[in-house]
């Protein structure tokens, strides 16, 4: 994700990321990056639920949350996106479970 998002001239978030989804909303695997650690080797298991959660902005790496517990702005201001799918590990092609948003059409 870091890799297109440089292409544009955005920069990803990098402490922020997606999550496994399960009985609980924020599961293992956790802190699922949207730029590339070399140490992590971690795969995906087959019928898993993970949520692909892509953070991008304008000038900002890290986001820092306000007095409200809720809202997030960048630390070096700008302008901040997220955007998420939830998608199911299988064997042949993942099922995106979030598909009907819409959000391509």
């Amino acid at each position: 994700m870091e890799t297109e998002a440089k292409k544009r001239g955005f920069k990803v978030i990098r402490n922020l990321g997606g999550h496994g989804v399960g009985r609980s909303l924020h599961e293992e695997p956790d802190e699922l990056m949207n730029y590339k650690n070399r140490f992590d080797h971690r795969r995906f298991r087959k019928n898993s639920v993970v949520a692909i959660e892509t953070f991008i902005s304008t000038d900002s790496h890290i986001a820092v949350e306000l007095n409200d517990g809720w809202t997030m702005v960048g630390n070096k201001g700008g302008y901040m996106a997220q955007h998420e799918h939830t998608i199911m590990i299988t064997d042949g092609k993942p099922i995106i479970l979030t598909q009907m948003n819409e959000i391509f059409n």
